[in-house]
C-alpha cells in the first residue's frame, strides 16, 4: 500500500510543477501579445504620419488651389505649426510639413482631402 501512496504523491508533485510551467507560459505569452500590439500601433501611426506629410509637402510644393486624397484608417488627427501629430490605436507619430502652415484637427476615416489655399495645407 504504500508504494501506491508514493506513487501518487509523485504523480501530484509532477502534475502541480506541469500546471505552474504552464502558468508561467501563459503569463510570458500574454505580455508578448501586449507588446505585439503597442508596436503594431506605432507603425500604423507612422506609416499614416509618413503619407500625410508627403501628400502635404505634395501639395505645397505644387502650389496654391492644389488637392490631394489620402486613404486613411480611423485616425486623429492634430496639427500646430507646421507639424502632423497622428494618433491611431494608442500609437502616435508626427511628421513636418516643408513649408506653410497645417490647418487640420479630429477624429478622420476613409478618404481624406489634402489641399493647399495660399500656402496653407488643410486637411478634412
Amino acid at each position: 500500500m504504500s508504494m501506491r501512496g508514493q506513487a501518487s504523491a509523485e504523480y501530484l508533485l509532477l502534475l502541480a510543477v506541469g500546471i505552474a510551467m504552464l502558468a508561467v507560459s501563459i503569463a510570458a505569452l500574454s505580455a508578448i501579445s501586449g507588446a505585439e500590439g503597442k508596436v503594431h500601433a506605432l507603425e500604423k501611426a507612422r506609416i499614416f504620419a509618413g503619407g500625410i506629410g508627403s501628400v502635404a509637402n505634395e501639395v505645397c510644393a505644387l502650389g496654391d488651389g492644389n488637392s490631394r486624397a489620402y486613404p486613411l484608417e480611423k485616425a486623429e488627427l492634430e496639427c500646430s505649426g507646421r507639424t502632423i501629430s497622428v494618433r491611431v490605436d494608442g500609437g502616435n507619430a508626427s511628421s513636418v510639413v516643408e513649408s506653410g502652415g497645417v490647418e487640420c484637427g479630429g477624429a478622420y476615416e476613409g478618404e481624406v482631402r489634402v489641399w493647399n489655399s495660399r500656402g496653407v495645407v488643410g486637411i478634412g
